[in-house]
């Protein structure tokens, strides 16, 4: 007679933890081992970000541009030696910091970390590339603002801080006709330099690579800028209540509300987290068996806390046909109501537990994964120890704790809500 296999439950271990040295110069080195078998992703950071720049788009254009040009060598030049070693370099910036992202072969470790330092500490920033780059990025923004996800997060973002908050800002297409070369290199000369610089490497490396780094950005100082400190954004002033935002020719309307909400040092951080995957985190979730199986008014619906620098703002996002807005919403506020009023079913927490834990099995498996989580938790502001510390709450969360959290978060008469569509 065949017998059903048995059901486990889901079992996840914590994870090692990063180590780290701290080269002769200061700049700390973090190592993570044991991931991937031949190849290595190396992270430089730099503290600083789009909340330390005097014009908007500064930090964007001064990353993007390192590998336009530098210590003589041309864009060609730069992007003919990455693809002869099979390497990607992946540039961006957040609030707080300007990230600059190697993938490569172990193998090719040393000849692409000099190419880096090259790039970081010798950039030509070129006229004729930056003002190629200002129309590409410029048609980019120009699209994307017929886009409702899009247009809804920028003003979701605005009506979050505050009008008049450094973060506030909503690009416009002047912004981006406004970037100079003396723009790029103040900013460039103010945050590039040893004194802000960390970096994160994972996957397989030696004591040869490690050394090639520390040769590289770690022996002696180097750049002209003084240490930056800790970026402290002033304290959100909200807008409160919905906005509408109309373009012109949508066919459907992108629906966003939400708040800010708890820092990540907050004691109840990880039991909202756990909440709110509850609420809209995965496709049984309560907003998608409502919104969408049980009324048919969305594909997709989810609640999710987005973060900025150690601050996090939940909000839930949708796009819904023009007609169908208010019904949506109005079952949103449904649904937080319960979670305040009602007693959540044990089964449930259960499931949702049993759902996160195995999402974190699979992603931890993917590739650098586990790099991704701790340089996370570094940009908040967190200890590396907070990543083991959601998992042991995933584990041990309680009917209580979430209902206590339910009704100390969500029970509020103010939410931001932005309508974007037609």
């Amino acid at each position: 007679m065949n017998k059903a296999p048995e059901i486990r439950p889901v079992s996840v271990s914590d994870l090692t933890l990063p180590h780290k040295r701290v080269m002769p110069n200061g700049v700390p080195l973090y190592g993570l081992t044991g991931m991937r078998k031949g190849v290595v992703r190396l992270d430089i950071l730099f503290k600083g970000g789009y909340g330390v720049q005097d014009k908007p788009l500064q930090a964007m254009f001064v990353n993007r541009m390192l590998r336009e040009g530098a210590g003589g060598l041309s864009a060609d030049d730069i992007s003919r030696k990455l693809d002869y070693y099979g390497a990607w370099v992946d540039m961006y910036s957040s609030q707080g910091c300007n990230h600059l992202t190697l993938y490569t072969m172990s193998k090719h470790f040393l000849p692409l970390v000099e190419l880096l330092e090259t790039l970081i500490k010798r950039p030509d920033f070129p006229v004729d590339n930056l003002d190629t780059v200002k129309r590409t990025n410029k048609s980019y923004f120009m699209v994307n603002s017929h886009k409702v996800d899009v247009v809804s997060q920028r003003y979701f973002e605005n009506s979050l801080w505050g009008e008049g908050h450094p973060l506030a800002h909503i690009v416009c297409p002047e912004d981006y006709d406004a970037i100079t070369r003396e723009d790029l290199l103040d900013y460039y000369a103010k945050v590039y330099n040893s004194r802000n610089c960390s970096v994160f490497v994972a996957g397989e490396f030696d004591d040869v690579m490690l050394g090639a780094l520390q040769d590289k950005f770690g022996k002696e100082e180097w750049g002209t800028g003084s240490l930056l400190p800790d970026v402290v954004v002033a304290p959100p002033c909200s807008l409160y209540g919905r906005r509408k935002v109309t373009v012109e020719g949508a066919m459907q309307s992108c629906v966003k509300i939400g708040f800010m909400s708890m820092d990540s040092s907050h004691p109840d951080y990880c039991v909202f987290r756990f909440l709110t995957v509850l609420l809209g985190g995965y496709f049984g979730s309560r907003l998608m068996s409502n919104v969408r199986e049980e009324n048919g008014y969305t594909y997709h619906i989810e609640a999710e806390m987005d973060a900025y620098g150690h601050r996090n703002a939940f909000m839930v996002t949708s796009e819904t046909d023009n007609v169908n807005v208010e019904p949506l919403v109005k079952e949103v506020y449904k649904e937080l109501r319960r979670l305040v009023d009602e007693q959540i079913p044990e089964a449930e927490v259960e499931l949702v537990r049993n759902y996160i834990l195995g999402e974190l099995c699979r992603e931890y498996e993917e590739r650098f994964a586990k790099s991704e989580v701790f340089i996370n938790a570094w940009l908040s502001g967190e200890s590396f120890e907070s990543v083991n510390k959601y998992l042991e709450t995933v584990r041990t969360v309680t009917v209580a704790d979430l209902q206590r959290v339910a009704k100390d978060v969500l029970d509020r008469d103010e939410m931001i809500e932005i309508v974007v569509g037609e």
